[in-house]
């Protein structure tokens, strides 16, 4: 099942459990993203705090849109509390996570944000999948569609983020770039000159990182290369569709080493949400959602290592 590690522990028997669960979703959201909202105030970061802060506005709109679509079903107001156990265990681990970091950017935020919209998705959908009331189900895949639009209005937040970040670093990395793929055959050889490229880059800077003597920088990057390595064994390594790397200058600090492996899987996850937004190949559609899922969590594990880390100059 795409996005979840674990499936919902069972079908849903009633409109009125589906628009509880629905209720809880929307209710969790806000609740989390108030507290991190909260927690980046603590930390002076009022940039960060106002992201949140702006999620918490967007998780209220969907919670009213949820209640008004009760109504219309003529429903009684669901108690959330009841319905709290039913929500994917993803998406709190992520929240815990997030707030969990010391050091995080507002691309790294809203692409947790992008990744926890498609987990609610895939949590429909498997509700409509196996639910055995019509009623149950056509809601359900409603109320998937409404997460996908989420997700892609998010991504458009995030893409704005990701250019306003690189434009704030310019030596750091590329910009990702933009890709329309009709089919599989397109998007093969485009994959791996993607992935062929990341690791490329990964292992110039995990050298880097050995030079100035920081062996746990350097096996950070090494379990990545590893899950690059395995998302498409065929084309890897050296994939002859990746090109050559462009010049740019080394990281001379351990601190600017790290920012830049952050910056290649963040590069990864623009590229490969881009393809799926554009994508009308179903299958060209799922294998870009993979990759990014795998990339938006090669974020969050190389921004770990942000924490604590001083410069070596």
């Amino acid at each position: 099942m795409p996005f979840l590690t674990q499936e919902p522990p069972g079908p849903v028997a009633s409109l009125a459990d589906l628009m509880g669960i629905a209720r809880a979703m929307e209710s969790e959201a806000v609740r989390r993203y108030g507290q991190l909202a909260g927690m980046m105030d603590r930390r002076g970061d009022a940039a960060l705090a106002g992201i949140f802060r702006a999620l918490v506005r967007e998780e209220e709109g969907h919670a009213a849109a949820v209640e008004h679509w009760e109504d219309a079903l003529g429903l009684p107001p669901a108690d959330t509390g009841a319905f709290v156990w039913h929500l994917p265990p993803d998406i709190a681990s992520s929240w815990d996570e997030l707030a969990e970091r010391s050091s995080i950017t507002p691309y790294q935020a809203l692409s947790l944000a992008v990744l926890n919209e498609q987990r609610a998705f895939a949590f429909y959908s498997y509700i409509a999948a196996h639910a055995e009331a019509d009623p149950v189900r056509s809601n359900a895949e409603a109320l998937a569609r409404e997460e996908l639009s989420h997700a892609a209005r998010l991504r458009r937040e995030r893409r704005a983020a990701f250019h306003r970040e690189r434009s704030a670093h310019p030596a750091d990395t590329r910009s990702a770039p933009r890709h329309r793929v009709a089919s599989m055959a397109d998007f093969q050889p485009l994959k791996a000159a993607l992935l062929s490229a990341a690791v490329s880059e990964l292992q110039e800077l995990a050298a880097v990182l050995h030079g100035l003597g920081d062996p746990d920088g350097v096996a950070w990057l090494e379990r990545t290369v590893a899950e690059l390595r395995a998302a498409d064994s065929a084309a890897l390594p050296g994939s002859a569709a990746a090109g050559p790397l462009p010049a740019r200058p080394l990281p001379t600090d351990i601190a600017q080493a790290v920012r830049a492996a952050v910056a290649v899987p963040e590069r990864l996850a623009e590229s490969f949400g881009d393809i799926a937004e554009r994508s009308t190949d179903e299958s060209v559609l799922s294998e870009a959602l993979r990759l990014e899922e795998l990339a938006v969590g090669q974020i969050a594990l190389l921004a770990h290592t942000l924490q604590g880390r001083k410069s070596a100059g």
